[in-house]
């Protein structure tokens, strides 16, 4: 069992950390800001920017490789610097130029530039504001990324449908206004907080648990493959579903909306709880059953005959959902102390490169056997990770 801070305490000396409060505003408007657009883009690109399915994948690729190389590179430097706030302030300008700029041209070429520059820029925003949170919330860092996480889980839960309305009553032209102008305000909390000199600077980057530095290389290497087909399982799922639904069930646009706000609201108490219990299994541990509860998720929605069983089934997936973005997070944290920039920008890398999978993988699987037959995969896409994550224990248990 892994303890946190008392319960009575946890909150309070989160509200009382310098700077933490601003922190929370950013990340809530940085959801919103994500969930205005995210669910549209693919749609934005077909529809206005009149993309092939091979364009559509050229320009998501671009965009999330500039992303991975982007953000890498802050990470590392902000691990150097005294402070992340220029770093998080960037990133965030960033999005806000790139959306404001998707609201002024569909020219592919423009899109590739503004995809791989400014949307992979602004990609680094959400791992380094979780960076800098962890780092000013102390002993409690752990909780404190939680909480900030169940706060963007709360902008999705009516964040896709803000996006919709705008979207039916403006157009993609207004839709990516109104998400640059939530980025633009997610920067001012930052730039106007107390957030100061970070308190890591001293702490040398040594293998946890005391296992060797070969050992440690391995298990982080292992980690990240596991977190990797995590990530592809849960894009392509997020991928197919929408479409599963509509077009095999019978369901309708609103059915999706229900499901995607239902998902991000259960997530939300779950998140919570794991600041306000006072014990509660490791952060291994609870990833390890969360990779089981999200293959027995596919194997509900892949067997579902009707659009009520995946409706129920997303309390399983806002648990799975729960554990990994939080939990999964620290545990990389935990296998990189002293190089907190890196490791959460290498777990946000992780979901990332998933995406880039998940983008390769449902075309050639949906379009061969069907978007039904997408879930099977991603069903064993989870077992895989939970395999790797297996070994990587193993590892570390036998030095």
């Amino acid at each position: 069992m892994q303890s946190t801070a008392p319960t009575t305490n946890t909150l309070t000396v989160l509200k009382n950390t310098p700077g933490f409060l601003s922190l929370a505003v950013s990340v809530l408007l940085l959801g919103f800001a994500t969930s205005f657009a995210a669910p549209y883009l693919s749609l934005f690109a077909v529809r206005e920017a009149n993309m092939t399915p091979l364009m559509l994948g050229a320009f998501l690729t671009c965009t999330a490789l500039g992303g991975i190389v982007i953000s890498t590179f802050l990470a590392r430097l902000s691990d150097r610097l005294p402070t992340r706030k220029p770093i998080v302030i960037a990133a965030i300008l960033a999005a806000t130029l790139g959306y404001g700029s998707l609201a002024f041209t569909t020219n592919f070429a423009l899109l590739l530039v503004i995809g791989a520059l400014l949307l992979g820029t602004g990609a680094a925003a959400f791992p380094q504001v979780f960076a800098l949170a962890k780092n000013r919330a102390g002993s409690v860092g752990e909780q404190g990324v939680t909480t900030l996480r169940a706060a963007f889980s709360l902008a999705w839960v009516i964040g896709p449908g803000i996006g919709a309305a705008i979207l039916a009553g403006a157009g993609f032209h207004m839709l990516f206004l109104a998400t640059a102008v939530c980025f633009a305000l997610a920067a001012l909390p930052v730039l106007f907080s107390r957030v100061g000199e970070r308190t890591d600077k001293a702490q040398k980057a040594t293998p946890a648990h005391g296992v060797s530095a070969t050992t440690a290389g391995r298990s982080i290497v292992l980690v990240a493959g596991a977190f990797v087909l995590y990530g592809a399982s849960m894009h392509m799922g997020s991928t197919a579903l929408p479409i599963h639904v509509t077009r095999d069930l019978g369901g309708t646009d609103g059915s999706v909306g229900l499901i995607v706000g239902l998902c991000a609201l259960l997530e939300i108490p779950v998140m919570l709880s794991f600041v306000l219990l006072k014990k509660r299994p490791g952060n291994e541990t609870l990833i390890l059953w969360g990779l089981v509860l999200f293959a027995l998720y596919y194997l509900v929605v892949a067997l579902a005959p009707s659009v009520l069983p995946i409706v129920l089934a997303q309390a399983i997936r806002a648990v799975v959902i729960a554990i990994l973005a939080t939990l999964g997070m620290a545990y990389v944290q935990e296998l990189m102390p002293g190089r907190l920039g890196v490791a959460t920008t290498l777990y946000s890398n992780t979901m990332n490169a998933g995406s880039l999978l998940s983008g390769l993988g449902i075309g050639a699987v949906a379009g061969a056997f069907g978007y039904g037959s997408v879930f099977a995969v991603c069903l064993v896409l989870s077992a895989l990770a939970w395999t790797l994550l297996m070994i990587a224990r193993r590892a570390q248990q036998s030095f």
